[in-house]
This record gives structure tokens, sequence and C-alpha cells, in this order.
């Protein structure tokens, strides 16, 4: 073979897979996009070439996102700071930040469907989702730490779902009641957009109102930090 073929061999594979690493059949892609970082690790069946199609369609979609959040957040600021040069409020402005990157795990995940994967994980700005299995075992994440002290972590199977935490802006000024104050939730639903309409919900309500539900809560009481775990999510947990 002559040098130049023979080197151009060599390199097509790194073509194929710029941004996507590959160990068999598994892929990870990450970067940056809506302000902050995003971990995407797929295990199927792409063909020679396909891999570098699939990342495409992932770019294209975040691009589009991102375009997006920029655009909203020049149609609002008019509405909220009618000066000149003025900037969108930094909660108003994480608020739309935050509802898109619930939409964009949802979107990459239609995507993803486009190309018949099955088996994928989708991490951005701490929305995480799900599909079939990682390899012969089921996803498994770990919840966010509630500040009652845990030695250890329990992990989360979550599979065909996605799991989004949410939490009070400012839990310092929380004052505690002798019914308990919701400070932060973690909530399992199918999509992304129904586990982050979980969390809201559940971050509103008392926490007795809460125990059947797929969703983890750090309650605030006059004794300290109380964590409850919905009898939804319990079968789910790997203790």
């Amino acid at each position: 073979m002559r040098p130049a073929l023979f080197l151009f061999a060599l390199l097509m594979p790194l073509v194929l897979l710029v941004g996507c690493r590959q160990q068999g059949e598994w892929f990870l892609l990450e970067g940056v996009a809506l302000g902050t970082g995003y971990h995407i690790t797929l295990n199927g069946d792409l063909g020679e070439g396909e891999s570098a199609l699939v990342e495409a369609a992932i770019q294209g979609e975040l691009v589009s996102l991102d375009s997006e959040l920029a655009f909203l957040r020049r149609l609002v600021t008019p509405s909220l700071l009618p000066l000149p040069g003025a900037q969108v409020p930094d909660a108003a402005s994480e608020a739309l930040r935050e509802h898109l990157q619930v939409l964009a795990v949802d979107r990459l995940f239609r995507v993803l469907d486009e190309f018949g994967i099955a088996n994928a994980m989708v991490e951005l700005g701490g929305v995480q989702r799900a599909r079939g299995m990682a390899g012969r075992h089921p996803w498994r994440v770990r919840l966010p730490r509630s500040g009652a002290g845990e030695a250890e972590l329990p992990a989360l199977r979550l599979q065909d779902a996605a799991l989004v935490h949410r939490a009070v802006p400012e839990p310092s000024a929380i004052e505690a009641s002798a019914a308990g104050r919701v400070l932060a939730v973690s909530a399992v639903a199918p999509s992304a957009e129904a586990a982050d309409r979980l969390a809201r919900e559940l971050l509103a309500a008392a926490p007795d109102d809460t125990l059947e539900h797929p969703a983890r809560l750090v309650v605030l009481t006059p004794q300290g930090i109380d964590i409850h775990t919905g009898s939804a999510l319990e079968p789910l947990l790997d203790r």
C-alpha cells in the first residue's frame, strides 16, 4: 500500500468519530450547550459513518436550542426591563435556561429515535434520561446529597425514564414548620418534561401529600433535615 493510502486508512476511523469516542459498540459524546455541559452515552449497532451522522444531528439540535434560548431572552427583555441594553434578570434568565434544558433532553431522544438507537443515556444540566439497558444491566445514577449526612448515596436504576432535581431558590430563608417544608425534590417520570413538572409540583406540596410518588424529598423540620422517599421510588433504589 502506498504511504498516502496507508495514512488515509489509519485516519479514516478517526474522521468518522470526531468528538465521539468508541469502545466496541459504546459511543460517548460530550460538550457544552445551553450554558452547561452535556454527556450522551450510546450503545447501538451503528454502521460505518453512521456515528458521524448521529453526532451531526445531535449538534444541530443543540445549536437550534441555543438559538431558541437567545431569542427568548431577547423577547422577554423589553417587557421586563425596557431600558436600552438591559439584561434579563437572573431569575428569569435561569428559568428560561432550565426549561430549555429539560426540553433539550427529550428532543435529543427524538433525534436518537430517528436512528433507531435503543440504549442511551443523556445528561444535560443535571437532567438525566435513560432508555434501554447499559449493557446487561439497567442504567444507574446517583441521587444528590440531601445535607442530612448520608454515609452513602443510594443508586437509582433508571430505565426508560428521566430524573430531574429541583430545589427552592433560597433554602436559608425558609423557616421550618411543624409539618415540614420541602427544600428539594428528585423526581422520576417517563420523560424529562414530565419529571420536571412532577418535581415542581412536589416542591410546592405538603410533604405528607407526596409519599406515593416516584420521588425523593428533602424536608426541613424543626428537628433538622428529613428524607422522604415515595413508595413508587423505593423499588428503583439499590441500597
